[in-house]
């Protein structure tokens, strides 16, 4: 059992489960301009980000580069932003579905990728587009926009609305139809396109459904109980506050400390085995907290952790030890492009799956 006590963070007491930890550390600007530099710093080869630092791999996943390039929007800079999103318009070879593919070796001149094209990384990919246009007024990408939206839609299982994982797979996972219901509602709303907003709302009706919903969390997929943090976070950032109490939940369930450079830290593993702090899902939940929740206190203090795992080059460590997120899928103590970029998502108070 989970022990609840009290936390006094910057003259304010709340309750949680939390050890007693060090006041919050201010915000400095030093901190997100540094962490934008690590981001351009990962563009190599072709154009493409590299997604990790200690893995050898030269390996961009699509995902990274989406969430880059927000980042690079989110504190201003939509040119750095353009030369990943044009890479990917332009350079990269496609699946035969005709979208990117999962991921791609950046160093490989030919643009040649591996993988699917997962719904997930497709719905991240057509968000950042949407963000450059909405930032820029520039319509110069729609039509590798609509590219991506239709693929989308051909994903669509009319039975109960949601999207299928991609081409070749027959699971649904929440937190990809959470992203294309957002990448969808924007493209259709920024474009006055009102076909893509109406098959948006059928996702949004399926992920309000008690398939997904259970009036306390958000399930990871139809009827697929496994407890993991992303979906609810991001279910509150896309969905609104009436679903608070998802991030009440993941508090109670999810939340742990684990030891980084001989500090004691807390945040939130990505499941339940509680064997790491993922920090993107930590700063998930931080902005979740601080924009959603209007408790910026929480937000920042969470925020605060992450800071004690920025590296000297800006970069955020992916988690604080080595842990396990699937059966495929290890979380590592590497600097990543992802954490990184929710990083700057908190310092700038940026929500990148807000509805337009």
């Amino acid at each position: 059992m989970k022990r609840t006590i009290a936390l006094l963070v910057a003259g304010v007491l709340f309750f949680g489960n939390f050890a007693a930890f060090a006041e919050i550390v201010p915000v400095e600007n030093k901190k997100d301009w540094k962490a934008q530099l690590f981001l351009t710093n990962q563009i190599k080869g072709i154009g493409l980000v590299d997604s990790f630092q200690e893995d050898w791999a030269n390996c961009s996943y699509i995902y990274d580069d989406a969430l880059a390039a927000m980042a690079l929007m989110a504190m201003g800079n939509n040119g750095t932003a353009q030369e990943i999103l044009n890479t990917i318009a332009t350079e990269v070879k496609p699946t035969i579905w005709g979208m990117a593919a999962e991921h791609y070796i950046f160093s490989d001149l030919s643009g040649r990728g591996e993988g699917k094209a997962y719904c997930g990384n497709m719905g991240w990919l057509l968000q950042a587009f949407n963000i450059y246009q909405k930032n820029t007024g520039s319509r110069e990408f729609f039509a590798y926009q609509k590219k991506i939206a239709d693929s989308l839609l051909r994903l669509q299982d009319p039975r109960d609305n949601a999207l299928w994982g991609s081409c070749y797979d027959a699971w649904k996972s929440v937190e990809h139809n959470l992203i294309a219901y957002v990448a969808l509602r924007n493209f259709g709303k920024l474009n006055g396109l009102g076909t893509y907003m109406i098959r948006a709302e059928k996702i949004k009706n399926f992920l309000q459904g008690p398939s997904v919903w259970n009036g306390q969390r958000f399930n990871r997929g139809p009827y697929d109980y496994t407890e993991v943090v992303d979906v609810q976070a991001l279910g509150v950032l896309a969905l609104g506050t009436r679903y608070l109490n998802a991030l009440n939940w993941a508090e109670v369930n999810l939340q742990t400390t684990k030891p980084l450079g001989g500090v004691m830290i807390a945040g939130f593993d990505f499941n339940d085995d509680l064997d790491t702090i993922w920090f993107e899902g930590t700063l998930q939940m931080a902005l979740a907290y601080t924009l959603k929740m209007q408790n910026p206190v929480i937000g920042n203090f969470f925020y605060s952790q992450a800071l004690t795992a920025v590296q000297p080059d800006g970069s955020l460590l992916l988690a604080t030890n080595p842990g396990t997120a699937s059966d495929d899928w290890i979380l590592q103590p590497w600097r990543a492009v992802a954490s990184t970029s929710w990083l700057i998502f908190y310092a700038k108070k940026f929500n990148p799956v807000t509805i337009y």
